[in-house]
Formats: structure tokens, C-alpha cells, sequence
């Protein structure tokens, strides 16, 4: 194989393994996106709850102090019954008294469900902030390790950039340039390995005279399709 193919497949080696770090890179804000998302929708499930309880409260609020006024009118009626006059006005004392109760009963009955509902909702509310504390601390640790790997990654892609450099200064300025463009241009595959006619890259067949050239190994060939440089793959 001529030298400057193997140097530049050595530099593809190199920026090919620094583009993968730097994907990996990007790659790792991901679980703590994916948790901060999930706090924020369980942040949300307790601002609704919350809500939930303040309009409770406000109706419990309400009926109480309607029941304590009812109570104060039956307290009234009841002691207006002692100075009745004929059945007519004691019936209709009668059926005001009752009527009171009954609505007192269900105002009553009304403020125990009220209760169990806040109750019900105060546990809800004090389980959900468990979960985003949990979460809080799960972000907190993910954060760590994503500093920890980010500083790895960048220690290793400045040793590798600095063995690119020095394997970079082997390449003619004009192929370098080529290589460049082609790398640019090709997601980070500038040369192509050639199997049996095939370019290893965008799998479109090779003349059969340039195929041959190839093997010859006397000069540097460029695919007709993708115009990777390209190189013989000999077994």
C-alpha cells in the first residue's frame, strides 16, 4: 500500500474515534434531560393537586360557615316554638325546623367528605414531593457523573488531536486538503476500502479497469460514485 494511503487511513482511524467521542459527548445530557422532564411534569401533578386542595378548603370554608348560620337559625326556631300560637304556625315551624336539618345533615356530610378528600389529596401531595426529592438527588448524582465522563472525554480527545497533528504533518498540503474536503463532505469517511469491486462505502461497483489499477497500487483513485479515495482491501 503507498505510505500516504496508510497515513491517511491512521488519520481517519484518529478523527473518526475523536468524532465518536465527541457524539458520546452530546450523548450524556440525555438521562438527565429525560429526569429533569420528569421532575417537571411531577412538579406540575403537585401544582394541580395543590390547586385541587385550595378549592377544597375554600368550599369546606363555605359550608361551615353556612352550617354555622343554619345552626344559629334553628337555634332561633326552635326557641319560637314555645310561643306558637295555633297547629297552622306549628306546622309551619315544624316543616322549617326539619327542612334546616336536613340541609345542616347534608352540609354535615359534606364537610366529612371534604375531609377525606383533602386528607386523601395532602398524602398525594406528600408522596409526589418524595418522588421529585428522589429525583432532585438522581439529577444531582447524573450531573457528577456527567462532569466525571465530560472530562474524560475531553483528556481524551486532546491526546488524540495531538496525535492527529503529528500524523497530520505527513500529508502533502493538497491531499490533506482533499481529505479534508472529502471528510467534511462524507460524515467523517474520506477513504474506502474496495472488496472484490466493491467500494465499502456507498457499495456501488468499481469499473473493472480501474479495479485493476487499484490492485496495481501505482497511483490514488478515487471512487466514481462518492468520490472517497479508495484502496484496494487485500486479504
Amino acid at each position: 500500500m503507498r505510505p500516504e494511503l496508510s497515513t491517511l487511513i491512521k488519520l481517519q482511524g484518529i478523527d473518526l474515534e475523536i468524532r465518536k467521542l465527541g457524539n458520546d459527548k452530546l450523548e450524556l445530557p440525555k438521562r438527565l434531560n429525560a429526569i429533569k422532564e420528569l421532575m417537571e411534569e411531577k412538579d406540575a401533578e403537585v401544582a394541580e393537586l395543590k390547586d385541587r386542595l385550595a378549592d377544597l378548603r375554600t368550599r369546606k370554608t363555605e359550608v361551615e360557615d353556612e352550617l354555622e348560620l343554619e345552626a344559629e337559625r334553628l337555634k332561633k326556631s326552635q326557641q319560637k316554638m314555645s310561643s306558637v300560637k295555633n297547629s297552622r304556625e306549628y306546622q309551619a315551624l315544624s316543616k322549617e325546623i326539619e327542612d334546616i336539618k336536613k340541609s345542616n345533615k347534608a352540609r354535615e356530610d359534606e364537610i366529612i367528605q371534604l375531609d377525606e378528600e383533602i386528607d386523601r389529596l395532602k398524602k398525594e401531595v406528600k408522596e409526589k414531593n418524595k418522588e421529585v426529592d428522589k429525583l432532585k438527588k438522581e439529577a444531582a448524582a447524573e450531573q457528577k457523573n456527567i462532569a466525571k465522563a465530560e472530562k474524560e472525554i475531553d483528556a481524551k480527545i486532546v491526546s488524540l488531536s495531538a496525535e492527529h497533528d503529528e500524523v497530520a504533518d505527513k500529508v502533502k498540503p493538497d491531499l490533506m486538503a482533499r481529505y479534508k474536503f472529502l471528510s467534511e463532505k462524507r460524515e467523517g469517511i474520506a477513504l474506502a476500502a474496495v472488496d472484490e469491486g466493491i467500494c465499502s462505502a456507498c457499495n456501488m461497483n468499481i469499473p473493472p479497469q480501474m479495479y485493476n489499477e487499484l490492485l496495481r497500487d501505482e497511483k490514488l483513485l478515487f471512487c466514481p460514485s462518492c468520490q472517497r479515495i479508495i484502496y484496494a482491501l487485500k486479504v
